[in-house]
């Protein structure tokens, strides 16, 4: 992710940041989930649920900061064909943190998956 102060390109938003955000909700939704229901070890399947909430809670907060960030460049971030050139979007404090904890939240999901 290049976001450069406060400020991310609209590609680097639609190109790099959503499909990674996109990759952990894949990875919480089915690999995680797996892992707890066919969990047969009490105490290991207690881990996992407790890291699903962790990662769940972390989700949320940056889900809601990028919605709101979705919200206010809905004219710029169209579907391809009708999208402006690439457009520095500026970000505030809030927006800012979520899309940081978008990069570490996809990098220690990823980190996890590939252990199983």
């Amino acid at each position: 992710m290049n976001a450069t102060g406060s400020r991310i390109s609209s590609e680097n938003l639609i190109n790099d940041v959503i499909p990674k955000l996109k990759t952990v909700e894949f990875i919480l939704d089915t690999k995680l989930r797996s892992i707890i229901a066919n969990s047969k070890d009490a105490s290991q399947r207690s881990r996992y649920e407790v890291l699903q909430q962790e990662f769940q809670l972390e989700l949320m907060m940056i889900q809601m900061n990028l919605e709101h960030l979705l919200n206010r460049y809905a004219d710029i971030l169209q579907p391809a064909g009708k999208r402006p050139e690439n457009t520095l979007l500026d970000l505030d404090d809030s927006e800012q943190v979520a899309l940081t904890a978008v990069a570490n939240l996809y990098r220690k999901v990823s980190e996890f998956a590939s252990k199983l």
